[in-house]
C-alpha cells in the first residue's frame, strides 16, 4: 500500500542515471568492447582509451553496483589523466587477489587500481588502513579539482573578486 504522501502527491519519478562521474562521460561499448565483454563478464567496466566509462551490458549487477563500477572507473580515469604519486604497499591478500590477472606484473597498474576499488567501497581490494587514508587523501584530490562552482562562486569569479 502506498504511503500517504505518495498519496496525495504520487510517486517521485525515478531520477536518471548519471551520464558523468568525476567530470568523466558514460557511453555505450564498441563493437570490439562489446566483444571483449561478452567474452570476460567477469570485467564489470573499463576506463576506456577514449577517457570515457564503459560498462559491461552483460554484467547482472544492480544499479547500485554499476554506479559504484563506473565511480570505480571514474577515479581510474582521473588517475590516468592527472597521474598522482601512489606510495603504497601491496599486501599479500591483494598480491593473490591479483594473480594471473593483467595487474600481476603491473605493480603500479595495480596501486592505481587498488586506490580506484578502495574509493568506490569495493571490498575486493582488500584494503588496509594506509591505504585507506591514502584513497581519502585522493579523493579529496579528486573531488576538488572535478568540483563545479558555486553560483556565488562563478558571479564573483565574472566580477573579478576573489574569496577572503
Amino acid at each position: 500500500m502506498p504511503g500517504l504522501l505518495s498519496q496525495a502527491y504520487g510517486t517521485a519519478p525515478k531520477q536518471a542515471a548519471p551520464t558523468a562521474i568525476y567530470g568523466y562521460q558514460m557511453r555505450s561499448p564498441y563493437e570490439s568492447e562489446n566483444k571483449f565483454f561478452k567474452s570476460r563478464p567477469d570485467v564489470r567496466g573499463m576506463a576506456a582509451e577514449d577517457g570515457k566509462i564503459v560498462l559491461n551490458p552483460y554484467s547482472s549487477l544492480s544499479d547500485t553496483e554499476k554506479m559504484a563500477v563506473a565511480k570505480n572507473e571514474a577515479a581510474r580515469l582521473w588517475i590516468l589523466e592527472n597521474k598522482p604519486k601512489i606510495d603504497i604497499s601491496i599486501n599479500d591478500a591483494q598480491k593473490k587477489f591479483f594473480a594471473g590477472t593483467e595487474y600481476a606484473q603491473n605493480p603500479q597498474a595495480m596501486k592505481e587500481t587498488i586506490m580506484a576499488r578502495i574509493i568506490s567501497g569495493d571490498p575486493s581490494a582488500n584494503a588496509d588502513k594506509a591505504q585507506t587514508q591514502a584513497a581519502n587523501q585522493l579523493l579529496s584530490q579528486i573531488e576538488k579539482s572535478t568540483a563545479k562552482p558555486t553560483i556565488t562562486q562563478s558571479i564573483m569569479s565574472a566580477m573579478g573578486m576573489k574569496k577572503k
